[in-house]
């Protein structure tokens, strides 16, 4: 068996590919940096196009590679520039490249088709009025709770592989989505493996920390409840000792989200290391179970926290929707409002703090 790099052309229709060129772009996304990758390759920077973004850059720098049969060479240069993302390179790369989990059937709670989603006219990116100043402490705050944020590895007895991103909510337990632990594309079954990544992130010159632990869980713990989408899973007891200073993360005592708050999610986009999602992060619409906003996430950020301005859990993000047609912009993100995940976590016996 092939994977998606093996094939000429390549398919950018393939959604592993689109995550390999996302990850490196997010990754590799200096010119200088791309230019040293790039001649480590054995590639001619002046056949590579420039113009654009990073994504477009590496879209090329893709093409160009498998035209000249130096994928292998490409490969070799990025992994030791950048290790860790090479092991999530790696992963996409395979004959079964461990992708994004599904979201079930259209008629589901979670469908995308924006049926039932109010309110999505007039919509603006200037919000007149609001303060967008914070306390300085908020970076700090921020930094600490991202330390309970992982990312989540996970095989579905089907033998696909998926990912996710989770939070230490107890001093064992991982919280994140159903479809996430769940295999909703094969009738609901429980993933039969599932590791969590903490520290797996970039420092200041974008090279990837080298503080990261990968901890076993037990899945035959999983749990959870797939209406609101949440699920948990416990740390094995043998595993190693996660980092020292990672928090606990407590979903209790924040203010019910309104419209026109702004709300971050730290997040692993892709799969790939932990980000946040800083810009254009306004609320758009709240009810009792959803909140929709416009903070970005990718595929793999589904099961993230959804922090408002006080780092204080208001959600658990889970996908995107779409607007109805002729009706605003074209998507916004949800995440499940945070106090029916909470009863669904007490209804199973879980002690939430």
């Amino acid at each position: 068996m092939s994977g998606v790099l093996d094939e000429y052309p390549l398919d950018f229709s393939r959604p592993e590919l689109q995550a390999i060129r996302d990850v490196l772009a997010r990754s590799i996304y200096r010119p200088a940096d791309i230019e040293d990758v790039i001649l480590a390759a054995g590639l001619n920077p002046g056949q590579i196009d420039f113009t654009g973004d990073a994504t477009l850059r590496w879209l090329s720098i893709l093409v160009r590679a498998r035209a000249q049969q130096r994928m292998a060479e490409l490969f070799t240069a990025v992994r030791k520039r950048e290790p860790m993302v090479a092991a999530r390179l790696d992963e996409l790369a395979a004959p079964r490249p461990v992708l994004e989990p599904g979201t079930g059937a259209p008629d589901d709670l979670t469908s995308p088709d924006g049926a039932g989603w109010q309110d999505f006219g007039n919509e603006r990116l200037v919000v007149t009025g609001s303060d967008t100043l914070l306390a300085i402490a908020f970076l700090g705050t921020g930094l600490v709770r991202s330390r309970s944020i992982c990312r989540l590895l996970v095989s579905y007895a089907s033998g696909k592989g998926s990912y996710g991103t989770g939070a230490l909510i107890g001093p064992d337990l991982l919280l994140t989505n159903h479809h996430v632990l769940y295999d909703w594309d094969d009738g609901g079954r429980p993933a039969i493996a599932v590791e969590a990544w903490f520290g797996y992130e970039t420092d200041e010159a974008s090279h990837t920390s080298s503080g990261l632990t990968i901890v076993g869980c037990d899945h035959t713990a999983i749990d959870g409840e797939r209406a609101d989408d949440w699920a948990v899973v416990r740390i094995s007891a043998g595993s190693l000792p996660l980092p020292p200073g990672t928090p606990v993360l407590s979903l209790r005592g924040a203010a019910p989200p309104r419209k026109d708050d702004y709300v971050f999610i730290i997040q692993h986009p892709d799969g790939g290391p932990k980000m946040i999602g800083l810009s254009h992060n306004l609320v758009r619409y709240v009810d009792d179970k959803v909140v929709q906003y416009w903070t970005d996430t990718k595929e793999g950020s589904s099961g993230a926290p959804v922090f408002n301005s006080r780092w204080q859990v208001v959600g658990l993000h889970h996908r995107w929707v779409s607007a109805p047609e002729g009706d605003g912009v074209s998507f916004r993100n949800q995440g499940r409002r945070i106090e029916p995940v909470i009863e669904g976590l007490e209804r199973h016996g879980f002690e939430v703090g």
